[in-house]
């Protein structure tokens, strides 16, 4: 069964395939001459940052199947995912929206990330509107997203959002048993983690309808980031760490992520477009900046667009 849903997640997300970097560079300009226009720059010159999320072929998409093809370049995409999903991110009010930038931050070892994202997180949690507001209050929550907040506080030590977020949703559901054995889970028997990878393949949108609690796990697609992320945070604070022997977990998209990654946004063509133009309000072009960043680090720079 676990077989099936692999061979189908594949199939459907077209891991196999490379990606083409011209359309998502297209994409890109698309959207910074959207966020550019005469009145942005004179007025609302950060806006220009939303530009850096919705470019999965640049991302995400890329990491992904980067990481299924066995290249070792993955990892920079994924952390420039992390990168690109924190400094991009809408102004929501939706603790949901959130998931995914500290999700791809933990996996990296982004805790400069992680942080803004909280110091956001409190904002929306503590805002009185929001308080007050009966559709914030009801808000729907993951039980994945209160485990990756419960990992968080356990891996940096602290926490200002975690016991907020519970307020929210139905408290962390399949993960409770996670929870209650958190000292020594050698008290789990395995079968509770092949329950744990059929429920995350179950979640990444294969099913037929668009269903909320089909759709868990679209950020990470295949890529089981919250076993991952436990195995990591539980090693890093000196634990037993579960061994998984799941089919998935035999495939490329278990891989732990290597640290660094080699991402160096100094060199990253998009990002300096970016943030150049919100520095001197002004416009550019990839060109002009790829020159630029050769000017400065050399012309032999290995940068990414």
């Amino acid at each position: 069964m676990m077989k099936k849903w692999i061979d189908k997640a594949i199939k459907h997300y077209k891991y196999a395939e490379p990606i083409d970097l011209e359309k998502s560079v297209k994409t890109f300009l698309y959207m910074y001459d959207l966020y550019t226009q005469k009145e942005d720059l004179r007025k609302n010159i950060r806006t220009v940052r939303l530009s850096l999320y919705g470019l999965p072929d640049s991302t995400h998409i890329k990491a992904k199947n980067l990481l299924f093809q066995g290249s070792e370049d993955c990892w920079k995409y994924f952390e420039r995912t992390a990168v690109f999903w924190t400094y991009g991110h809408s102004n929501g009010d939706w603790v949901e929206n959130i998931r995914g930038p500290l999700e791809y931050a933990l996996y990296v070892e982004r805790k400069d990330l992680i942080e803004q994202l909280f110091d956001y997180l409190l904002s929306i949690l503590t805002n009185e509107k929001n308080l007050s507001d009966k559709y914030f209050k009801k808000q729907k929550i993951y039980a994945s997203t209160q485990l990756v907040h419960f990992l968080l506080e356990k891996w940096l030590g602290y926490s200002p959002v975690k016991d907020l977020i519970l307020n929210y949703g139905s408290g962390y559901g399949i993960y409770q048993r996670i929870i209650d054995n958190w000292e020594d889970l050698s008290q789990i028997e395995n079968s509770y983690w092949d329950e744990l990878c059929e429920y995350h393949l179950k979640g990444i949108g294969l099913q037929r309808g668009e269903k909320w609690e089909n759709e868990e796990f679209l950020h990470s697609g295949m890529i089981p980031m919250e076993l991952i992320s436990l195995q990591k945070v539980r090693r890093h604070l000196g634990l037993d760490v579960p061994q998984i022997k799941n089919e998935l977990f035999s495939t490329n998209m278990a891989k732990a992520p290597k640290i660094p990654t080699g991402y160096n946004k100094e060199m990253d063509v998009i990002f300096q477009m970016v943030f150049l133009t919100i520095q001197n309000r002004r416009k550019y072009t990839i060109e002009e900046v790829t020159e630029l960043i050769k000017e400065k680090h050399g012309s032999d720079t290995q940068f990414i667009i």
